[in-house]
């Protein structure tokens, strides 16, 4: 079937607006996603303060780096099979296996200098955020 009678047909058009509303679809939940969190956040941090409440400062969130590292590992192996592939197959393109073994290396590069950074640093506190505590009632 040539591509032009495929996308005239009712089952092409059908497969190719599955294709592209199914990344539409999941970009729109994640930032739903966010939103609702956020919104949720926010309104709690306004009723603490309508009820004279004192609420704890946001959190400095540090980030998952071990996502660099697996993400790294698997496009430096997909670079690999693209490599690999292209050899068996005697042909020489090489772009895409050494595109995604670079990415895969950097990716990887960029999780050691983070964890070596992140070992640099000083332990966090974690009583600094704590209130102090209530003054005591007067001893008669």
């Amino acid at each position: 079937m040539d591509p032009a009678s495929f996308f005239s047909s009712i089952t092409g058009i059908v497969i190719v607006a599955i294709i592209f509303a199914v990344p539409i679809i999941a970009v729109i939940a994640a930032m739903a996603i966010i939103l609702a969190v956020v919104g949720r956040r926010h309104k709690e941090r306004m009723k603490m303060i309508e009820q004279g409440m004192m609420p704890p400062p946001p959190r400095k969130q540090k980030g998952n780096y071990y996502s660099l590292m697996i993400t790294g590992a698997i496009f430096f192996a997909f670079g690999l099979a693209l490599f690999a592939g292209e050899l068996a197959g005697k042909g020489n393109d090489f772009g895409g296996g050494f595109m995604f073994g670079f990415i895969g290396l950097a990716m990887l590069a960029c999780f050691a200098i983070i964890r070596v950074a992140r070992k640099n640093e000083p332990a966090d506190k974690t009583d600094a955020h704590q209130p102090p505590p209530p003054p005591l009632p007067p001893q008669p």
